[in-house]
């Protein structure tokens, strides 16, 4: 008998924690009910003039608890639980109430026709306070986000030039160029050029050419010279006392100037090619462009369709004969592609 009594005590005490549970279970059901049907039966109180029952209801709507999330019902019911604390005498809760309205909702405005004249008062009383503040607000949000703007445009700027002078250092390679005495010893400033002074170089080719292109027309011109006073010799009957003596003397003079042509070409070949030695450098840097990689580019075809070859290589190799010498070679190629 006391096993039986003490089980349905045990049983007794289930069923009342049951019991709670259901009751508790009523009780917060009606925070999870539908926002908007329970925004409608606060104000059915409120307009009942039943202020307590309505505080309630709206303070259960409002519990950060219920996970209510809606605007256009939380700034609602904040309007009527401020309405009902000021139908009760609580005017400093109703103001708090209508701080977090307006702070959250700046552009609520609630209808005259709704609500008590007492409560539309205390309500642009505390907008019209916080107007400054919220004013601020906005031109520090609107700061900050100039700011950041102006913050990211100037890290993208930033990052395009570092870019650029990534791509202009990639696409230049330096290279050492070694200098050659043999090159030094060449005439038409090639020793100059190569000693990276282009000026003088572009000096001693210039006149060098004109020194070589003085030559080959003043031969010329004492070749004709020559052929003329032979042609009279050998003409009869010509004036040669006149003629002859004539051509001769234009030969020499054409023969004068064609070797001083001559001379200064040799002249200033060797004045060319002693200054190169003195100025010689033997090694200089040097840049040089080079292509870079298409941006995302395809790889390199190879034969096989879909494959891109990595390496190739080569092969020979001797093919032993049956007395173990030689008896001939295999040659061929080798290679992986992916």
């Amino acid at each position: 008998m006391p096993l039986v009594a003490l089980l349905g005590g045990r049983l007794h005490l289930r069923l009342v924690a049951l019991g709670v549970v259901a009751f508790a279970t009523l009780v917060v059901t009606p925070a999870h009910a539908d926002p908007r049907a329970e925004l409608e039966k606060a104000r059915a109180s409120f307009l009942a003039r039943n202020w307590s029952d309505a505080e309630e209801r709206l303070r259960v709507l409002l519990d950060p608890k219920s996970g209510l999330r809606e605007r256009s019902v939380i700034s609602p019911a904040r309007m009527y639980l401020g309405a009902s604390l000021i139908a009760q005498g609580k005017s400093d809760e109703a103001k708090e109430v209508f701080e977090k309205l307006v702070l959250d909702d700046p552009t609520f405005d609630p209808d005259p026709l709704s609500f008590p004249s007492d409560a539309i008062n205390t309500f642009i009383d505390v907008r019209s306070s916080l107007l400054e503040q919220i004013r601020n607000a906005q031109q520090t949000a609107a700061r900050l986000a100039a700011e950041k703007k102006a913050r990211e445009e100037a890290e993208r700027e930033a990052q395009r030039v570092w870019l650029e002078k990534v791509k202009a250092q990639a696409a230049e390679e330096k290279i050492t160029v070694r200098h050659n005495r043999v090159v030094a010893s060449l005439p038409f400033g090639a020793g100059q050029f190569q000693n990276g002074q282009p000026v003088l170089g572009w000096v001693f080719l210039g006149t060098e050419v004109a020194a070589i292109a003085g030559t080959a027309v003043t031969y010329g011109m004492y070749f004709y010279a020559r052929s003329r006073e032979n042609e009279e010799l050998r003409r009869p009957g010509g004036d040669v006392n006149r003629l002859v003596a004539q051509y001769h003397q234009r030969a020499e003079d054409v023969r004068v100037a064609n070797l001083a042509f001559a001379g200064a070409f040799l002249g200033i070949a060797a004045i060319g090619i002693i200054q190169a030695h003195v100025a010689f450098v033997p090694e200089s840097p040097e840049k040089r462009k080079r292509e870079l990689p298409p941006l995302g580019g395809p790889r390199r075809s190879s034969p096989v369709a879909g494959l891109a070859v990595s390496g190739i290589a080569p092969i020979v190799s001797p093919l032993p004969g049956k007395d173990g010498t030689p008896g001939g070679a295999l040659f061929g190629v080798r290679g992986f592609v992916f």
